[in-house]
């Protein structure tokens, strides 16, 4: 008997393996292969001859030969919710406005002439695109709505049989970069809700990857064959190592998936469905890379510098960190070397600037953070052992002499850089508003990140006044990136509108404890009431109020802003449009008796034991 090669290099580790090399001697033995999805480019998917050139979509629409509807199996246009037109309209508009982002789709999936082969074979991927193309203009509203509901059974179905192929591993994360619109009942603020979906089906789309197994593309072997099928696998799984790194980090989750094998290097070229096309000039396998470097850095300075609490104030108090900010300051700026003067389409330039600069944010902020840590714990020193020294009025009024002074000024830099960009060079409503919703995120973190720069005293008098400005230029362009009032722009819009319309404290919002602001009792000379008792208030020493919350933690940063303000509904978020002040540095009046203890927070239900920034 002689035994192929196939048999002998099966290595069988546990049952799922055997299995698996069963239905693989079956399928072999019978000579089927109906089962197996023909490759990307493969003449099934053929793409329509009128597609090879850069004329406008709907001369294309008119060129695309009807098909009758009994022929393609999708739900909605079965029962009459929309048209084939529809559909075709919606295939482009994902190509044109959002595929770019995040080129993970089948590129045959959004030819109109695959239709029924793509319905039929990738019923999710369909659906995912359906759904994250009708969510942004309001004449498609209810499209939107009934694709939403088709895309929730097919979701439900998908949990419940454990069994897909990796266009439900695509589908999965598309969702995840454009969370479907939430339903009406959506609070007024953004507090991040939009992540808690896209965590789950960022997991879901991990554990579909794992059970196909096409984190074995992680890890190049010897021999391997460069087959579409290959590489489609290889795409999918370094997105969902990408997805996951992000939305991990946002939420204060672990990591699910494994990254590249220790000795894989994944470059443009082992993503040829991204390579340049004829009606396509970005080269979309390079932005990838690119996008896939910053993954890789931003999950390192991660691992090293946030991983977990103690961790953090291991570094914080130990003074290690500051090695390791600046080894990730010289990556940074290599890969700004090769990465910088790429050239490709405004919006997809401006998307790769604005994830670079807030990298350089996230890794730099961790020296702000930790010379505030150690001031306020200095304080709280001081007030164990009885101490009465009072603290600056601003802990930062002369960053220059702080040890981290060089870390401080570029997390500053690169916050501003972030929101320059983001006003000067993105289209609100051409360009934002189609954008993943990691770039929302990071135009959020950077405008909370300085306010609490600018209430420490990091900032001059007229820098802080060119702040105000520029966060006041950022607000009105999340409106305008908005599809309606309480679309994911306008929400987090009035998130950064109650937060700057509160200017920090007195003392700024590091002050010594027995000098800290009280509850409504609080006198202009800065005395709090005693207790019952004669003794002082417990609130009195009460630790600062600017430390009370992390600037990537967004919903503390919303109980930060709302709590001084008795509702956020009605007449006052209309206030909210009048963003005025009344002191020549951009602070307006607000109740300067507020004051928030760290331990009234949590960090999306996560004790104070978990991860912190």
């Amino acid at each position: 008997m002689t035994v192929d090669d196939t048999v002998a290099s099966t290595d069988l580790q546990n049952p799922a393996d055997a299995l698996e090399f069963l239905v693989h001697v079956a399928e072999r033995d019978s000579g089927s292969n109906t089962n197996q999805l023909p490759p990307m480019h493969s003449s099934v998917y053929a793409r329509s001859p009128t597609r090879a050139n850069t004329a406008p979509i709907d001369a294309h629409r008119r060129t695309i030969q009807p098909t009758h509807n009994n022929m393609i199996d999708y739900p909605p246009l079965n029962k009459g919710q929309l048209s084939m037109e529809m559909i075709r309209a919606l295939l482009y508009r994902y190509e044109d406005k959002y595929h770019p982002y995040f080129p993970l789709a089948n590129p045959a999936a959004m030819d109109p002439n695959n239709l029924p082969t793509i319905a039929a074979k990738e019923p999710h991927l369909l659906a995912a695109i359906l759904t994250v193309a009708s969510k942004d203009e309001k004449d498609w509203w209810q499209v939107h709505d009934d694709c939403s509901t088709h895309m929730q059974s097919l979701v439900a179905s998908l949990v419940y049989t454990g069994s897909a192929a990796v266009e439900a591993v695509e589908a999965m994360l598309i969702l995840a970069e454009w969370v479907p619109r939430r339903p009406h009942s959506t609070p007024s603020i953004g507090r991040g809700e939009e992540d808690q979906a896209a965590w789950m089906y960022v997991g879901t789309a991990i554990r579909l990857g794992y059970l196909l197994g096409i984190d074995r593309t992680g890890f190049r072997a010897e021999s391997e064959a460069q087959t579409a099928d290959l590489n489609r696998k290889r795409l999918a799984w370094a997105s969902c190592y990408m997805s996951d790194r992000q939305i991990s980090v946002r939420i204060g989750k672990a990591f699910w998936s494994r990254g590249p094998g220790p000795m894989t290097t994944l470059r443009a070229e082992d993503f040829p469905s991204l390579r340049p096309r004829l009606h396509v000039n970005d080269n979309f396998a390079a932005i990838y890379q690119a996008n896939l470097e910053l993954t890789q850095l931003f999950s390192n300075a991660h691992d090293v510098l946030y991983a977990t609490k103690s961790r953090s104030n291991q570094l914080n108090f130990g003074g290690e960190y500051v090695k390791y900010i600046d080894d990730f300051r010289v990556t940074l700026r290599h890969w700004n070397a090769s990465w910088g003067h790429f050239t490709c389409s405004p919006p997809l330039k401006a998307s790769l600037i604005l994830s670079y600069e807030y990298l350089r944010l996230y890794v730099n902020a961790f020296a702000y953070q930790a010379t505030l840590n150690r001031l306020s714990n200095k304080m709280q020193e001081a007030v164990e052992n009885g101490q009465t020294a009072r603290a600056p009025a601003y802990p930062f009024a002369d960053v220059a002499a702080t040890p981290d002074a060089r870390f401080i000024y570029d997390a500053i830099d690169a916050a501003k850089a972030l929101l320059s960009t983001f006003c000067s060079f993105v289209d609100p409503q051409e360009c934002f508003r189609f954008m993943p919703l990691r770039y929302y995120l990071y135009v959020i973190y950077s405008a909370v990140f300085l306010y609490k720069a600018r209430s420490t005293g990091v900032m001059a008098g007229d820098a802080r006044g060119s702040v105000k400005r520029l966060v006041g230029d950022t607000m009105e362009n999340l409106q305008k990136s908005s599809a309606c009032p309480n679309d994911v722009g306008e929400r987090y819009s009035r998130l950064v509108k109650l937060l700057w319309r509160k200017p920090p404290g007195r003392a700024g919002s590091i002050a010594e404890p027995a000098d800290i602001a009280r509850p409504a009792t609080a006198q202009a000379g800065g005395q709090g009431m005693p207790g019952p008792n004669g003794e002082p208030n417990p609130m009195d020493a009460a630790p600062p109020s600017i430390n009370a919350f992390s600037w990537l933690d967004l919903g503390a940063v919303g109980d930060f802003a709302v709590e001084n303000n008795n509702s956020v509904s009605g007449s006052m978020m209309d206030n909210l449009d009048r963003f005025e002040d009344s002191s020549v540095d951009g602070f307006s009046q607000f109740d300067p008796s507020l004051i928030l203890s760290p331990q009234q927070f949590s960090w999306n239900g996560l004790p104070q034991s978990g991860i912190i920034f």
